[in-house]
C-alpha cells in the first residue's frame, strides 16, 4: 500500500506539472497571436486611412518602417503592389479568403499555412475607399513550434518537479502510512488512528471476538469430547464388567439354582442399563449435529405431562413419590418425542432422587404468549457448586449413591439439548434438603395453536 500511495502522488504531480505547462503553453500561444493581429490591424487601419486621403501614394516608403507585408490588390484582386517586390510574378488574388471578405465586408482576415516553406502567416484586408484592397501579413509561429522552443524548460521543470514530488511523496507517505502500521490489531478499539478507518477496526474487533468465542468452544468442546470419551468408558466399562462377572460364574457352574434368577435379573437389568446408554448417546450425537429428522407438530404440554406421568406410575409408586399435574392446555410447535423424552428424564430424576412420601409437580402455564414448564420436587436437592454441572454427560451430584441410583448418567443432558433444539431457555433452583426447580420457557407460539 505505501508503495501505491507513493506511486500516485509522484504520477499525479507529474500529470500536473504536464497538464500546467500545456495549458500554459496554449494561453500564452492565444496571446501571442492576439497580439499579433491587434498589431497588424492596428499598422492597416494607419496606412488604409493615409491612402484615403491621398491615394497615389508610394508604399516603398512604408515598407521599411512595418515588418509586415504589404500588399494591395485592385478591384478584380490582381496584385498591383507588393512589399516583396514580386506582384508580377504573383497571381490572382480575387479567391483568397481574405480578399474576398474585404470585398464584401470591408475587412477580412486569414491565418494559413505554406505548402512549401510550412510556415504560417496571418492576413488582414480592408477595402480602400477606391474599391481597391489593402492587405497587410506577418509570419507567425505556429503553436507546435512554440511548444518545441520551450520543451526544454518544460523537460527541467519536470525533473525538478519530478525529484521534489518524490522527495515530499515519500515523507507524505510515510506520515500516512505509520499511524496504520502502529494500529494494534489484536486491541482495534484501542487504536488513535483515521476516522475513516473506524468502520474496519470495529469489524476486526468483532472478529477477534468472533474468533475468540470460537476458539473457546472449540476448546471447551474438545475438553468436552475427551471427558465424554474417559466418562463413556467408565460408564460402559461398569454394566460390563457386571454381566461379564456373572456370566463367567453362571457358566463355570458357581452359581447355586436358587441365585440363578438373581443373577438372570441383574445381568438383565445391566444389559439394559448399557442399550439405555448406548441409546442416549446417540440421541446426543444426533441432537449435536442436528441430524434430526423428525416432524415438527403442535404438541399439548398438559397432555404431555398426563402420558409422562402415565409411563412413571409403576416408578414413582416404588419410590413412594407423588406425581401431581396442574396448570392449562398450553400448545407448542416442536417435536413430540424429544419433548417426551426431555420431561421423562425430568420428572424421573425427580423420583428418583426424592425422599419417601414425596412430590413431584408439574405446572403448565403461558406468561405473556410464552409458554413455561415447571417440574418442582421435595427431593435432596442440588449443591450450588454443582447446578453450572448437572447437565453434562454422565455427570453424577452424589457420587456415593451413584451405584445405587442407577442410570444412563445421560438424562440431564437430553434435557438440555432439547431445549436448545426447541430454542428454549432453562432455569434451575435448588437447596439441599429441599428439593430443585427446574423451569423451561419456550418461545412465544403462533396464536392459532
Amino acid at each position: 500500500m505505501k508503495r501505491k500511495i507513493f506511486n500516485n502522488m509522484v504520477y499525479i504531480a507529474v500529470v500536473a506539472v504536464l497538464i500546467t505547462t500545456t495549458l500554459l503553453g496554449m494561453f500564452t500561444y492565444y496571446r501571442y497571436m492576439e497580439q499579433v493581429k491587434s498589431g497588424i490591424k492596428d499598422e492597416a487601419a494607419y496606412l488604409a486611412a493615409s491612402l484615403n486621403v491621398k491615394d497615389n501614394q508610394n508604399l516603398n516608403k512604408y515598407k521599411n518602417i512595418t515588418v509586415s507585408r504589404i500588399t494591395r490588390v485592385d478591384q478584380n484582386g490582381k496584385v498591383i503592389y507588393d512589399s516583396s517586390g514580386k506582384e508580377k510574378s504573383m497571381g490572382n488574388h480575387k479567391n483568397r479568403t481574405e480578399i474576398k471578405e474585404a470585398y464584401e465586408k470591408g475587412q477580412g482576415e486569414d491565418t494559413r499555412m505554406s505548402n512549401t516553406l510550412r510556415k504560417q502567416t496571418y492576413y488582414y484586408a480592408v477595402r480602400l475607399k477606391d474599391g481597391t484592397i489593402l492587405r497587410m501579413s506577418r509570419e507567425t509561429q505556429t503553436i507546435i513550434k512554440q511548444m518545441e522552443d520551450i520543451i526544454p524548460i518544460i523537460m527541467l521543470m519536470l525533473a525538478v518537479v519530478t525529484i521534489l514530488s518524490m522527495i515530499l511523496s515519500k515523507m507524505s507517505t510515510d506520515r500516512i502510512v505509520e499511524p496504520i502500521n502502529q494500529i494494534d490489531l489484536i486491541h482495534p478499539k484501542k487504536n488513535k488512528t483515521y476516522s475513516e478507518l473506524t468502520p474496519l477496526l470495529d469489524k476486526i474487533e468483532k472478529q477477534n471476538m468472533d474468533i475468540e468465542r470460537q476458539i473457546k468452544e472449540i476448546k471447551e468442546a474438545e475438553n468436552m469430547r475427551k471427558e465424554f470419551s474417559a466418562n463413556v468408558s467408565h460408564e460402559l466399562k461398569t454394566p460390563l464388567t457386571t454381566i461379564s462377572g456373572y456370566a463367567e460364574l453362571m457358566k463355570d457352574g458357581l452359581v447355586k439354582p436358587e441365585d440363578m434368577p438373581r443373577f438372570s435379573a441383574t445381568i438383565y437389568d445391566e444389559a439394559r442399563r448399557l442399550i439405555s446408554m448406548i441409546e442416549g448417546i446417540i440421541k446426543l450425537s444426533r441432537l449435536d449435529e442436528n441430524r434430526v429428522q423428525l416432524d415438527w407438530e403442535n404438541v399439548d404440554l398438559y397432555e404431555l405431562a398426563f402420558t409422562i406421568k402415565n409411563d412413571l406410575t409403576r416408578r414413582s409408586q416404588e419410590e413412594k413419590v407423588a406425581v401431581h399435574i396442574r396448570g392449562v392446555h398450553t400448545k407448542i410447535r416442536g417435536v413430540q418425542q424429544i419433548l417426551y423424552e426431555m420431561f421423562f428424564n425430568i420428572c424421573e430424576n425427580a423420583i428418583k432422587y426424592n425422599h419417601k412420601g414425596g412430590e413431584v409437580v408439574f405446572t403448565i402455564s403461558k406468561m405473556n404468549d410464552y409458554p413455561i414448564v415447571i417440574v418442582e420436587d421435595t427431593g435432596i436437592g442440588i449443591p450450588k457448586e454443582d447446578l453450572d454441572r448437572i447437565f453434562e454427560r454422565f455427570y453424577r451430584v452424589d457420587k456415593s449413591h451413584s451405584n445405587q441410583k442407577k442410570g444412563s448418567g445421560l438424562g440431564l443432558s437430553i434435557v438440555k439439548h432439547g431445549a436448545k433444539f426447541h430454542n428454549a431457555e432453562m432455569e434451575v433452583d435448588s437447596e439441599l434438603g429441599k428439593g430443585t426447580k427446574i423451569t423451561i420457557i419456550f418461545p412465544k407460539q403462533k396464536s392459532d395453536l
